[in-house]
């Protein structure tokens, strides 16, 4: 497979990078101030692994998986066991709008299913509509309306490595 992006794990060296990165304007708009959940506390959090994308040489993205399960009662604890969820932003600026958040998406999931994740979560804030149309692209689907999380409002979406455009409504929540 020809991968259109580099990913790699966050070093502490890329931690000013993200800073800079989570204090932009399209950025800070919807993943809050950096000091609200440090990346320095994630990266010694074993149920998240965090990671830095590159286009040509160039980092421009920044995306976090974790173990749903981990969590109890989380909200994507519908999901079958082995789920990840995922949370990504594109750090620079003149990289949005063309298309990379969608595709890197894409791939990484891709690469979870063939990990054997059976399924995918994400959860843009509901009045985000670049983000979900960006997830949609990426094969994701919307799997339950507006819900209250710990980390604020959230559409629930989710994609599954079996049946990626499956219907909604063939699964109950609880």
């Amino acid at each position: 497979m020809n991968n259109r992006y580099e990913i790699r794990p966050v070093r502490r060296a890329d931690l000013a990078l993200l800073r800079r990165w989570r204090s932009k304007p399209h950025v800070r708009r919807w993943w809050d101030d950096p000091d609200v959940e440090p990346d320095t506390d994630k990266l010694d959090d074993p149920r998240i692994a965090l990671w830095v994308a590159s286009h040509a040489g160039r980092p421009f993205a920044f995306l976090q998986d974790y173990e749903i399960h981990a969590w109890p009662g989380h909200h994507f604890g519908y999901l079958p066991p082995g789920s990840r969820g995922i949370d990504l932003y594109v750090g620079e600026p003149d990289m949005l709008g063309a298309g990379h958040g969608a595709a890197l998406l894409r791939q990484y999931v891709d690469h979870l299913f063939s990990s054997g994740a059976p399924a995918v979560g994400i959860d843009p804030h509901p009045d985000n509509a670049a983000a979900i149309r960006c997830f949609e692209k990426a094969g994701f689907v919307a799997a339950r309306g507006r819900v209250e999380t710990a980390w604020g409002p959230a559409l629930l979406m989710d994609r599954r490595a079996t049946n990626p455009s499956h219907r909604p409504d063939q699964f109950l929540f609880p």
